[in-house]
């Protein structure tokens, strides 16, 4: 199983379990909203607001570290320089346009973490089956890799588009939970913790589009690298792939 998968049905489990309990639950809880009453008088700082939120706070919070790693990553990796530094690759093309294959194979097995490096090691390793075995070879490879770079940042579309939805969760089981405790109260009150109770839950909604705005941007970021990286691979590849072919022919 996936780390995307296992993420999905964790939250999923923690999300129907606890959102149950406190649907459940809120019928007979007065005192959390006369308290955010009284606090409303006096003004509510930051971890106040937060923590009215309840739960689902939490989950947009996982959430939002599980983004932030995720956004250091591919900063970190996402550079054309690591993943396809321009000198090492023409040198390694003008290595086998000179049939230089012993060095090529050298210089390609010391630098693996390239993608470069990988796709000549695919071809020159299926060479000897046929031009058609290292071909097909070196396009499959090139194709994994660059589908595994759109894999990573996926994930931050992911986030982007889940996290709205968990904040409008919040916002309907605080909604449920105000209208629950107005079925116990008096009507002189009831509009009061009508009110209260719908400022929190709508901390849930806005807390999610907090956390699924700024990630929804990284992703357009980061997919425009990605671009670049697969237009570039696109391009090297199709020189490299004919002189593979080529090698050992002159």
């Amino acid at each position: 199983m996936s780390f995307k998968n296992l993420m999905v049905l964790v939250l999923g489990g923690l999300l129907f379990f606890v959102g149950g309990q406190e649907v459940f639950s809120a019928t007979g809880d007065v005192q959390p909203y006369i308290e955010s009453l009284e606090q409303t008088k006096e003004g509510m700082t930051l971890w106040e607001t937060i923590k009215t939120g309840g739960f689902i706070m939490i989950v947009l919070g996982v959430l939002s570290f599980v983004s932030l790693s995720f956004i250091v990553y591919n900063f970190m990796t996402l550079k054309m320089s690591k993943i396809l530094p321009q000198k090492f690759t023409e040198e390694i093309i003008q290595k086998l346009e000179d049939n230089e294959e012993r060095s090529v194979k050298g210089q390609c097995y010391s630098s693996k973490h390239n993608l470069i490096s990988r796709i000549v090691i695919a071809g020159i390793e299926k060479k000897g089956r046929g031009k058609v075995f290292a071909r097909e070879a070196m396009e499959n490879c090139a194709q994994k890799e660059v589908a595994r770079l759109w894999q990573n940042i996926s994930y931050l579309a992911d986030i982007a588009a889940v996290a709205p939805l968990i904040g409008l969760l919040g916002t309907v089981l605080g909604m449920i939970q105000a209208f629950n405790v107005i079925a116990f109260q008096s009507a002189v009150v009831k509009p009061i913790l009508l009110a209260g109770g719908v400022s929190k839950a709508m901390v849930t909604t806005a807390a999610g589009l907090i956390v699924a705005i700024p990630v929804m941007l990284f992703y357009t970021y980061f997919r425009g690298r990605v671009q670049e990286i697969s237009d570039a691979v696109e391009t090297y590849s199709g020189d490299i792939v004919k002189l593979v072919e080529e090698l050992g022919e002159k």
